[in-house]
């Protein structure tokens, strides 16, 4: 590989006695048709991972590649990106295809700076951390946020983004990595959105758009609404350049932010503008799945009543039996241990977590969906991984 190592000799021989690469894909196959046809077999694992894991921890990045790097130039991305999903097909076990069937699929990757970037945001890159966007706007100049009026979906770093879209889809003609060819191209973040609210605390910092909540509401409602119809219209314009239509049958999105409201205030604030996205980009009674970190548990049902939300991504910490108790049945929840635990436990007492929560929760509903709580940082030993993935297979059977 160019940029990135192989894992230790040790793991991968530790990964070769507990994985069989047929078995484990047949099993995998299994899992999600049963689980898709309403009639699961197992639980299934899932790993919220991407190419930080290998950027900033130094024993993948042999070359040193920084974000800095990474984000500059569309070539260095495409293999960067290449290599990191062909290390996971092989190195990193979840429920999915591994080995060579795997297919090597691919996005454009600006990490979750690309809206607060795509408005003007300064970005910041950090020697031991993801990029992030520094706050544009203050309490004096927030009215400036309208000046300009709509934000053009292609403009800024979206224009970059669908710039590299274009340009990764002519790399992929002609690149092989392990002797396989690219399967697929995405254009990553330009399609879907981190939240109007999330974008909201970007543009004026967390502190700021929480208090306007309380002290501007109108402001608040202005630039919510300004925010949601920009994004409607960038995500139908990424969705034609697809050659997609601009209107689908269900949609994702998040909104990690609104850990930081009360109910009320959800329901309140935020809520109409997710109706408005949700109603400008899937069909009428369209399905919804969102991811939120932190706990926003308490907006669960709300989301759910409100945006027919059939399948919650979660953070941390959350009751998770609780949940799946409140909401109907048939929902899918992805949750599990603490990334912070998962950084620091030997493999063996990941093991045993895992498996007592997979005993404990396949007693509640058919429809959970491990997963790391939330998102892999690159401090996580792959045997951890490796560990959640044999409690699974080992426990996870209804």
């Amino acid at each position: 590989m160019k940029y990135f190592n192989e894992p230790a000799a040790g793991y991968i021989a530790e990964l070769s006695k507990h994985l069989d690469v047929a078995a484990h894909n047949k099993m995998t196959d299994s899992a999600w048709e049963t689980f898709f046809n309403k009639n699961p077999e197992r639980m299934p694992m899932i790993l919220g991972i991407n190419p930080r894991y290998l950027i900033q921890n130094p024993a993948y990045n042999k070359t040193g590649l920084t974000f800095k790097a990474y984000f500059g130039n569309s070539r260095v991305m495409f293999e960067a990106q290449a290599e990191f999903r062909s290390f996971l097909n092989r190195y990193v076990p979840q429920f999915g295809t591994m080995g060579k069937e795997a297919p090597i699929n691919i996005g454009v990757d600006f990490q979750n700076v690309f809206e607060a970037g795509w408005l003007g945001c300064p970005i910041v890159y950090s020697e031991h951390e993801v990029p992030y966007a520094r706050p544009l706007y203050t309490e004096e100049n927030r009215e400036a946020v309208f000046e300009k009026g709509l934000p053009k979906p292609f403009d800024g770093l979206m224009g970059k983004i669908a710039e590299y879209y274009l340009a990764f889809q002519e790399y992929a003609k002609d690149y092989e990595i392990d002797g396989k060819k690219i399967d697929d191209v995405g254009p990553g973040g330009g399609a879907g959105t981190d939240g109007a609210f999330t974008l909201a605390c970007e543009l004026l910092g967390p502190e700021t758009a929480c208090a306007l909540l309380y002290e501007d509401a109108d402001y608040m409602r202005r630039l919510l609404d300004f925010l949601t119809e920009a994004t409607v219209r960038r995500i139908k314009a990424f969705r034609k350049l697809c050659g997609q239509p601009e209107v689908q049958p269900c949609m994702g999105f998040a909104d990690d932010s609104i850990a930081m409201l009360s109910e009320s205030m959800y329901r309140e604030a935020v809520l109409p503008f997710h109706k408005k996205l949700v109603a400008g980009l899937t069909e009428k009674g369209g399905a919804v799945f969102i991811h939120l970190c932190g706990d926003a548990s308490r907006h669960f049902k709300t989301i759910q009543d409100e945006l027919n939300c059939v399948s919650f991504d979660t953070g941390f910490p959350i009751d998770h039996e609780a949940i799946l108790r409140r909401l109907r049945p048939g929902t899918q929840l992805n949750g599990g241990p603490h990334v912070g635990f998962l950084e620091k436990a030997a493999p063996a007492e990941v093991y045993d977590r895992v498996k007592e929560m997979a005993l404990r929760l396949k007693a509640v509903s058919k429809y959970f969906v491990m997963r790391e709580a939330n998102n892999l940082p690159p401090s996580v030993p792959l045997e951890n991984c490796l560990a959640m993935y044999r409690a699974v297979v080992d426990h996870g059977v209804y």
